[in-house]
């Protein structure tokens, strides 16, 4: 238990949770790319994946 009351099982739950969230506010929301904002030019030009149509990171 932690200083919360958490087990040890609950609170990784929360962590992995927080990790996802993270994870998936970095990925572009665009349907047609879905890469990581850092495969994105300044996170808000060209994809830098080669075969991506994606012009624009989408938040």
């Amino acid at each position: 238990m932690d200083k919360k009351g958490y087990t040890k099982e609950k609170a990784n739950e929360i962590a992995q949770s927080v990790v996802q969230k993270e994870a998936q506010r970095r990925i572009c929301k665009n349907e047609k790319c879905k890469h990581f904002s850092h495969d994105h030019i300044r996170n808000s030009e060209t994809c830098l994946v080669g075969d991506c149509d994606c012009h624009e990171f989408i938040k």
